[in-house]
């Protein structure tokens, strides 16, 4: 149900499965599970599998590996069908949701009234007035979503739903909202009813405290309303506490991306070729991982073989197992070419590492890499003692996946478990191994990957060191290391790591900045991705800015020509010279490291950028990394650039 449409990458977040989005009548729905997905409704047989989904797969090897799913599925959009007119195929197919909250109140007389998830309509209540949905319900950091236990937090003895009343007036604490029945027994506590004061209060569990809900014996009951009716989860331990439907921490979606990297080693121009026929048909790929994963390489053989037989193409079966092995074998940006990591890395660090390796190279094969076209660019005379390369990156495929959520607070460690967490947040009845699968999408898009130098990151590190670790002291390291988006190093994290993730970090979101002025992208349209090692052999200080968007932004070809040399100095100036002085200062560049925050100069007047351009959710910024603070221009990294500037003023 629901009357609202939506972009499909907003399937992928923020509305994902799982979360609450209000439609263009006010009313509030909630994103079926994958249940519902791919599947139509049938007034005899109920829901129904759609016929020929195989339009929606797609493949992408080194997520797959990551999260140990063969296959990915981008939502289906909505075809409507015309009078007279041939249905498209997979017409009508939507995403469904269901209503939630149930409760509803009404706005003459404050009755309370309970519907069920798969209502269309609400009736029309008798005497004037409608029906609005209430604005509270309550969860758990295990992720369950549950209506607001209206009976069990005023003690109503009825039966059923009781004759329940809800009373605003209107104040600007839960205090002034009441809930009573009016059938419970004279002078018992449901007819006196309770004011919500204290529910949505989280507890510090490390403390011994406890919600409202656990002092009054209200105890979570495992509600999944994503996954229809019955779905709870029983044995619930976390503790229950109120909310809003539009507070911000009801949903956290779990999402994760990957640049589409060719086979860096493969030489061989026919093994090539079979593996961009191979991907063609993205549902034959995820079989065929599934099947090698589990030891039948022969069946995945001969189905592949099947497969390009029946698209006219005749491959050897030899080849086609050699191409198999190169496509699942975790082998991308990893050639001997490349340095490899002295020390052990995460496999987000690994992940990303991939990409660092490939895309700071040219890739000028449209044959052998068709979703990938990496040009390398002159470095211009303003940034050559702080750059070491600048490449154009022409057109990448970005791949993005959702792989659950999070309430009340994001998980330090989403990929754990993975993929049972997922197919048992996801899923009701969970999918055999060889049946899983996830929502993606797949956008194209251009960028500039921009790689600072070494050398002068390491001489700017001992020449300031002081001031450095004055800023970045040991608590702010180790919580900016708490925030799995900055990837730390496995093996510690120090102040010589924390300055450059903040220099590399800001020194993209200061660019941006500087890039919406010139090449006509909005801010929410470009990305970033960051490359960040302080390895002794294979170090990492690069980032990428790249627009990848579905919608009507488009790439046509303006932010990659804004990293030519002729260009690229003067709005690297541009940016650092912005940067120099916020409209908040001092106050932004004094107010440094305080509390439990994981920025130091940072605001929304100089270098915050909208969230979903941010991969870290603007954490891990500090402005003076790059120009220093107005009293000490000098401690800066780019402070030389900025003297220029001033000069050429």
């Amino acid at each position: 149900m629901g009357s609202k449409q939506m972009r499909v990458g907003q399937l992928i977040a923020p509305f994902g499965p799982g979360s609450i989005y209000t439609d263009r009548k006010g009313v509030p729905h909630i994103i079926c599970g994958l249940d519902y997905w791919f599947k139509r409704r049938d007034n005899v047989r109920g829901w129904v599998d759609a016929d020929g989904t195989a339009e929606f797969q797609s493949f992408e090897p080194r997520l797959a590996d990551l999260l140990h799913v063969d296959r990915f599925c981008c939502p289906p959009d909505f075809r409507a069908v015309r009078r007279g007119d041939t249905p498209a195929p997979n017409a009508g197919l939507h995403v469904p949701a269901l209503r939630f909250p149930r409760w509803y109140r009404h706005t003459k007389t404050g009755e309370m009234k309970r519907f069920n998830l798969h209502s269309i309509r609400t009736d029309i209540p008798v005497g004037g007035g409608r029906w609005l949905p209430v604005r509270f319900v309550s969860l758990c950091e295990a992720g369950h979503l549950c209506e607001f236990p209206w009976k069990e937090w005023i003690g109503c003895v009825c039966e059923g739903d009781g004759n329940l009343v809800l009373t605003d007036r209107g104040g600007s604490e839960l205090s002034s909202i009441r809930v009573e029945c009016k059938t419970c027994p004279p002078s018992s506590q449901g007819q006196r009813g309770k004011t919500l004061a204290g529910t949505t209060m989280r507890p510090d569990v490390a403390a011994g405290e406890k919600s409202a809900f656990e002092q009054a014996g209200i105890l979570c009951t495992g509600d999944r309303p994503w996954l229809g009716e019955d779905a709870n989860e029983a044995g619930c331990t976390h503790a229950r506490i109120g909310a809003l439907i539009n507070q911000t921490n009801l949903y956290f979606p779990r999402t994760i991306s990957a640049i589409l990297l060719p086979d860096v080693e493969q030489r061989d121009q026919l093994l090539i070729q079979i593996r961009n026929e191979i991907e063609a048909s993205p549902a034959d790929c995820g079989v065929a991982k599934t099947l090698w994963n589990m030891g039948s390489r022969g069946q995945a053989v001969a189905m592949i073989k099947e497969s390009l037989r029946q698209r006219r193409i005749d491959r050897e079966s030899q080849a086609i197992e050699k191409t198999l092995e190169a496509l699942f074998t975790k082998g991308f940006g990893q050639a001997a070419a490349f340095e490899a990591p002295s020390d052990p890395e995460s496999d987000l660090v690994a992940f990303r590492r991939q990409e660092f390796n490939v895309i700071r190279d040219e890739i000028n094969d449209s044959v052998r890499v068709p979703n990938l076209r990496v040009l390398r660019s002159k470095l211009s005379s303003e940034t050559q003692d702080w750059v070491s390369r600048v490449t154009l990156v022409e057109r990448l495929r970005e791949t993005r996946v959702f792989y659950g959520f999070d309430r009340l607070e994001p998980s330090n460690s989403p990929l754990d478990g993975m993929p049972l967490t997922a197919m048992r947040q996801l899923f009701l009845d969970q999918p055999a191994p060889q049946d899983r699968w996830l929502p993606a999408v797949e956008v194209f898009g251009e960028g500039i990957f921009v790689e600072l130098s070494e050398t002068a990151i390491r001489d700017w590190q001992d020449a300031h060191r002081d001031w450095i670790t004055s800023r970045v002291t040991d608590p702010f390291v180790a919580r900016l290391s708490t925030a799995y988006q900055t990837l730390p190093p496995l093996g510690g994290v120090d102040w010589r790591w924390a300055s450059k993730y903040l220099l590399v970090h800001t020194f993209a979101h200061t660019l941006i900045n500087q890039l919406v002025f010139e090449c006509g992208y909005s801010t929410a349209s470009l990305r970033e991705r960051l490359y960040v090692s302080t390895d002794s052999t294979a170090p990492m200080a690069g980032l990428l800015v790249y627009t990848a968007a579905g919608d009507s932004d488009g790439t046509l070809g303006g932010l990659v020509s804004l990293g030519r040399p002729e260009r690229f100095g003067r709005i690297v100036q541009s940016a650092v010279n912005r940067a120099s002085w916020c409209s908040a200062d001092p106050v932004c560049s004094e107010a440094f490291g305080r509390g439990a925050t994981l920025n130091l100069s940072a605001c929304h007047a100089c270098v915050l950028l909208p969230e979903t351009s941010c991969e870290t959710i603007n954490h891990g910024l500090d402005r003076s990394m790059i120009v220093g603070t107005p009293e000490e221009r000098e401690h800066g990294f780019l402070a030389s650039m900025l003297d220029m500037a001033y000069a050429l003023d």
